[in-house]
């Protein structure tokens, strides 16, 4: 599902990455501060950074299917805003690997995962879903009036994460900047995914 609006400037840093090792027990190993970020593809493309970054909102955002979006309680987190709905095929591809991250990160921690729903049922298709595939890991999100985020240029919900297309995944840093997206269906719980998430978290 293709966006109305246009893309924002937006400025790509690669760099070839090793494969990510852990240390100790930890799960997510830390990346140089100084280092540009991995290189994480979806399948429609490779993880972009904005420029500049943007701020997620300080106030919560309760939305129509009565969900209450608070980013300011994930302060000193790497979050994870995944969009996707259950008619998308690619994101019925995706989401059960975001199942799989959340699974491995039990317990809390420093990454959390925001699988926004942007089904227009809201909750109760999602729920429905999950139950269909087995998901028990992932909370749900329900977004059906684009208050968090948008595919129509006029933004009537005021929402702050432009949807280009359908599954797209914005990435938070733990001072609560967006720092990028990544375009398409992903596999999160790839060692390529977990060192992207690692260098959001020392940035």
């Amino acid at each position: 599902m293709s966006a109305e609006s246009a893309n924002p400037p937006l400025i790509s840093r690669r760099r070839m990455i090793g494969t990510l090792t852990k240390a100790g027990a930890a799960f997510l190993a830390p990346w140089p501060a100084e280092a540009d970020p991995p290189i994480f593809y979806g399948y429609d493309g490779q993880y972009t950074e904005l420029q500049p970054p943007m701020r997620v909102p300080s106030r919560p955002i309760l939305t129509a299917g009565g969900t209450l979006i608070d980013f300011s309680s994930l302060r000193g987190k790497v979050v994870l805003v995944n969009f996707w709905a259950t008619w998308c095929v690619p994101c019925v591809y995706e989401i059960p690997s975001l199942d799989r991250l959340q699974a491995r990160l039990s317990g809390g921690g420093t990454v959390a995962i925001m699988p926004v729903s942007m089904d227009t049922g809201g909750a109760p298709v999602v729920e429905a879903f999950y139950r269909r595939l087995g998901l028990s890991h992932l909370k749900i999100f329900a977004d059906p009036a684009q208050q968090i985020g948008y595919f129509r240029t006029s933004n009537p919900g005021h929402a702050v994460f432009p949807l280009y297309a359908l599954p797209i995944t914005y990435l938070i840093d733990p001072d609560g900047l967006v720092r990028g997206y990544v375009p398409g269906a992903a596999k999160w719980d790839s060692p390529e995914a977990r060192a992207l998430i690692g260098y959001l978290g020392k940035s």
